[in-house]
């Protein structure tokens, strides 16, 4: 009697434990991560690094690295992409300069990587290096950023003709799922 006592307490527990496994794997799953390159637009200099990770409880967690960008000056930050319908955000080059200036404006950008989705605010200013370290959490309504693999990240702002514009692009990069 104690060998089969002992057998099934084995048992049970052996399959607690691969329960709890499971649940772990499960929370795990729940947790999506995405990685962006950023590229420099507009011969801007500007290129980086971007982690999101979804997270369970609607939130999603944005950390940016980059350098190139104009020292003491706020850049703005987005997730850009389109919905209704839902299509494939990229980042545009020159040929999308429609007016021949050398310059993707942000009207002649839009149509390549959307509206903002998601303003990845505050918008922090530059240190004196020209780098930017970011990181902020958003609470999400899930069904509006997705499908995040067919999303941008766009950093902006850029001094032209001796003029400091907040929303010229300097900066963009695909999400793609980290595998």
């Amino acid at each position: 009697m104690i060998k089969f006592h002992s057998l099934f307490t084995i048992v049970i527990l052996t399959g607690l434990s691969s329960q709890v496994l499971a649940h772990d794997e499960d929370k795990d799953e729940a947790k999506r991560e995405y990685e962006v390159k950023l590229i420099p637009l507009n011969n801007s200099g500007v290129q980086g690094e971007v982690e999101i990770k979804v997270m369970p409880g609607n939130r999603l967690v944005v950390e940016i690295e980059a350098d190139g960008l104009e020292p003491g000056k706020i850049h703005p930050q987005h997730i850009h992409g389109f919905n209704l319908p839902v299509k494939k955000s990229s980042c545009p080059d020159f040929n999308n300069d429609t007016n021949g200036d050398g310059i993707v404006a942000i009207n002649e950008a839009a149509p390549v990587f959307g509206p903002i989705i998601v303003p990845l605010v505050p918008f922090d200013t530059v240190d004196a290096k020209g780098e930017i370290d970011y990181e902020a959490s958003f609470s999400i309504n899930p069904a509006s950023i997705e499908p995040l693999g067919k999303r941008t990240v766009v950093l902006h702002g850029m001094t032209v003709n001796g003029e400091y514009i907040a929303s010229l692009p300097v900066a963009c990069g695909e999400i793609v799922l980290d595998e």
